[in-house]
């Protein structure tokens, strides 16, 4: 009997150790699974942090015709600003007013009249107030110059890209393109069918809306077209005539055919309207000087105690009335040795300002 028990023990004890071993070696196991498992985790978590960093540093290609050709950014040997269709979103340009807020070297003034608009590069710019002057830095829009600032100042249509090239540009642009030039592109029309409506409402009764539509009309041809409405009371009162001053109506519209029959030829036409009908623009009487006595004498009026105020004095409330209108034509055709580009077009420009020029009340 004890021999028995002593078997009995010895074998017992015996299964007990191979238990023991088989629990010791599954969390040996488990240990080195859950090891593996936490290094190949970590080696994919560094290479997809490695992918993003690599991805961050990659600069995105700008493709620019800064030159009369297409190039990246980074191959063009002139100095110049892009700027994109999705910055000019999140910046909510509207015109090339609002352009200045984006590139450094360029100064939009805003004169006595909605068409006495001067564009200045690196501190040179002129004829914003002269109608017959042709401005030093050039407008362009989809190749297409602008000659006067009156043409220059409706809302930006359906935007590719703006470039603003620093500096004369005679060479490529004209005589006329002596201080600089603002190249802007517009979309082209797509063969997928698409479209945006854009609404936005402010202060001083302020709003604007402005859609677009595109897709084709066959295999080889596609259509654009586009329209905005802008539209603000004045936020300067007109003490003498009671009107609001500054104001915003404006509106436009845009219609494009894009011809593609083969991979070589591609012809694009343009056609647009825009129209500009309101009252501005206030100009404020800084300093009550020698001539303020004059002015009281012919019986005018100034607000000497609030200089820096928007209350003016006219006679009668200064008009803008602007018509602009155009078409266009441009052909592109690849050949072996040469890439051929024509652009020709048509432009009308009307404008109708009426505004008292002493900015007073006297009479």
């Amino acid at each position: 009997k004890e021999l028995a028990k002593s078997i009995i023990s010895i074998f017992g004890k015996r299964e007990m150790s191979k238990s023991t071993k088989s629990t010791f070696g599954l969390k040996a196991a488990l240990s080195l699974s859950v090891g593996m498992t936490a290094l190949v985790a970590g080696g994919i978590s560094a290479t997809a942090q490695e992918e993003a960093a690599d991805e961050t540093k990659r600069l995105n290609t700008v493709t620019i015709t800064a030159t009369k050709r297409e190039q990246t950014l980074q191959d063009v040997p002139v100095a110049v600003s892009v700027v994109d269709d999705q910055v000019i979103e999140k910046a909510n340009i509207q015109d090339l007013g609002d352009l200045q807020s984006l590139v450094p070297s360029l100064s939009v003034g805003q004169l006595q009249s909605s068409a006495n608009t001067n564009f200045v590069i690196r501190g040179f710019g002129n004829g914003a107030n002269n109608a017959g002057i042709e401005p030093s830095v050039g407008v362009f829009i989809d190749g297409v110059y602008r000659s006067r600032s009156a043409s220059q100042i409706s809302d930006l249509p359906n935007l590719q890209r703006v470039e603003v090239l620093r500096g004369p540009q005679s060479t490529l642009f004209g005589k006329n393109a002596s201080a600089g030039v603002i190249s802007i592109v517009t979309r082209k029309p797509q063969f997928e069918q698409g479209g945006a409506v854009e609404g936005s409402f402010g202060n001083f009764n302020s709003y604007r809306v402005k859609g677009d539509i595109t897709g084709p009309l066959s295999d080889t041809v596609a259509y654009s077209a586009s329209a905005y409405y802008n539209k603000r009371d004045g936020y300067a009162d007109d003490l003498a005539t009671g009107d609001d001053v500054n104001q915003r109506n404006r509106y436009g519209l845009r219609g494009q055919l894009l011809f593609q029959p083969n991979e070589d030829l591609e012809i694009r036409l343009i056609g647009d309207y825009d129209k500009i009908d309101e009252i501005c623009c206030v100009a404020g009487n800084l300093i009550n000087g020698p001539t303020g006595g004059a002015i009281f004498a012919l019986g005018g009026a100034l607000d000497p105690a609030n200089p820096f105020s928007y209350d003016v004095f006219n006679n009668f409330a200064s008009e803008n009335d602007i018509d602009n209108s155009g078409i266009s034509g441009q052909v592109d055709y690849s050949m072996a040795w040469a890439d051929l580009t024509s652009i020709t077009s048509y432009r009308m420009s009307s404008l109708t300002q009426n505004a008292d020029s002493d900015f007073s009340s006297a009479d």
